[in-house]
């Protein structure tokens, strides 16, 4: 037991000094190459406080990769399950669809322990569930187990997607916070990639139950970032807005230290203090649910929510669980073309997503938005042509309206609900305002990843992505109308944009005008 516990304690050692490695060369790298610039004007952190930041925006977004990686993982892992279980249609989409359920689950979960144990607990539950799930999934022998344990990751992905957000848009600068809440949809999309590859690269594993099973590798691979996530979290420190919630101001004004060395104290103290006084500008009203829909919160909820919702009605869902079942109608009738076209998009996936760190404070919020829809639709109707036109010329122009559509969305619906969900809500109601954004996110996704295959019986593919196309220009009037800017402004600060005439940082309107 002794030897045990002393090869574990060496093991933990080893993951702290190499974790603590590449996170010096991620800054080196970022600095040298001008991605982080670290003049006074533009960064006025120190390295010592700039490793801290990058360590949690990390620890965080490694709630994104997880989120990617399961749901890209079954796009290849579906035919191999298929031809051992040998399941209906039925049970072919509730198995796709669990990560759904769970996610729902775990997004109603996520409010209550998200403001009673703060969000690095939170943190903390969603990598054991990740744990769990990917382990037991990787062991099941029959199709109920494997659902089950797939239902189990879900509710990992339903506590990480809000509090991982919600701790980073918490701790991190202004500066770079919209940077980092980017970075999350960018590992979401990374992930996506990384389980593309993993079907690629597994394929010649077949589908024998004589060895080992492809798709029980695929799942258990998943387990390693989840470990990471919980030795990183583990040593991470608390929100300190949520220390301050809880009264406890003190640890806020550490963390902030931490975060900020090169800041006076005068700073640190003023930054707590201004929080403590927000807080008590609402200390008289409850946060409870009915909150959310009160006159003066309403328009923020609503435009959350409305963000969610033209997100998955655009079809990323259907697009990124059925691509290869996509390619197929396409003419790629080899398994092995099927998941290279797949991986191709999502590289075009993950590029358009890291391009989109650099975009979203900069070129801010509003904007993205606003032309990222239309290029969303314009690359589902070039889908639809495609596939009207048939072989040939048609699958070339489809192929190319897939991966325009998965730029377009990489560069726009895929982050900004994420970064504006984390921002608009007041402090108060932060956590539960998010998990209502986050239930229309997973109810539709369920709606959109379960009816696909039974849609696509009963409408023509073209059929499909045109309606998908509408809500995209549905969606770019909305967002013309009421999308606010952000970028720049405070947490406390935005919760008056909805109540003002404009924004502090862009001409556009603000949303619930």
């Amino acid at each position: 037991m002794e030897t045990l516990k002393r090869s574990m304690l060496s093991f933990l050692h080893m993951i702290k000094h190499y974790w603590g490695l590449a996170i010096n060369h991620t800054i080196q790298g970022c600095v040298s190459s001008g991605w982080l610039e670290t003049s006074a004007y533009t960064f006025p952190w120190s390295l010592k406080g700039l490793r801290m930041i990058i360590l949690l925006a990390c620890i965080a977004v490694l709630c994104g990769l997880l989120y990617g990686y399961n749901e890209g993982v079954i796009a290849g892992a579906y035919e191999p399950i298929k031809a051992e279980f040998e399941f209906s249609a039925y049970w072919g989409g509730l198995l796709v669809a669990s990560l759904s359920i769970g996610g729902l689950i775990g997004a109603y979960l996520s409010a209550y322990l998200s403001d009673k144990f703060g969000r690095r607990s939170t943190v903390i539950i969603a990598a054991l569930f990740f744990i769990t799930g990917a382990v037991l999934s990787s062991v099941a022998q029959d199709l109920f187990i494997l659902t089950f344990a797939r239902s189990l990751i879900g509710m990992g992905i339903g506590l990480s997607s809000m509090a991982g957000p919600q701790y980073v848009s918490e701790i991190a600068p202004r500066k770079i916070r919209g940077r980092m809440l980017g970075a999350f949809q960018f590992m979401i999309s990374f992930g996506v990639l990384i389980g593309y590859l993993s079907n690629l690269i597994t394929l010649d594993l077949g589908y024998s139950a004589e060895a080992i099973n492809r798709w029980q590798f695929m799942f258990l691979l998943s387990a390693i970032p989840a470990a990471f996530l919980l030795f990183g979290i583990w040593s991470a420190p608390e929100s300190p807005r949520w220390l301050v919630m809880a009264k406890r101001s003190a640890e806020a004004e550490a963390v902030f230290e931490k975060i900020e060395p090169t800041r006076s104290v005068a700073w640190v103290k003023g930054n707590v203090k201004r929080i403590e006084e927000d807080l008590a500008e609402v200390a008289d009203q409850k946060g409870g649910w009915l909150d959310l829909i009160n006159p003066r919160n309403r328009p923020i909820t609503s435009f959350c929510v409305f963000t969610f919702l033209f997100q998955q009605l655009s079809g990323i869902n259907a697009v990124i669980l059925y691509a290869p079942e996509l390619f197929g109608d396409l003419g790629f009738s080899e398994e092995a073309s099927r998941l290279s076209a797949t991986v191709g998009l999502g590289a075009a996936l993950a590029l358009a997503a890291a391009a989109s760190l650099l975009l979203i404070d900069r070129v801010g919020r509003r904007p993205l938005m606003v032309y990222g829809l239309p290029a969303c639709a314009l690359s589902q109707f070039l889908i639809v042509g495609g596939f009207l036109m048939g072989d040939g010329i048609g699958t070339a122009l489809s192929v190319s309206g897939l991966c325009l559509y998965v730029t377009s969305y990489s560069l726009s619906m895929g982050p900004l609900p994420w970064v504006y969900m984390s921002e608009v809500f007041p402090n108060y109601l932060r956590a539960k305002g998010m998990v209502v954004a986050v239930t229309v996110n997973w109810v539709f996704t369920f709606l959109v990843v379960f009816g696909f295959p039974k849609l696509n019986q009963l409408f023509t593919i073209t059929e499909i992505f045109l309606f998908f196309a509408i809500c995209c220009c549905i969606g770019t009037v909305y967002a013309i109308r009421r999308a606010p800017e952000t970028k720049g402004v405070s947490l406390e600060d935005i919760y008056e944009l909805f109540h003002k005439g404009g924004s502090k940082t862009a001409e556009g309107p603000v949303a619930g005008e």
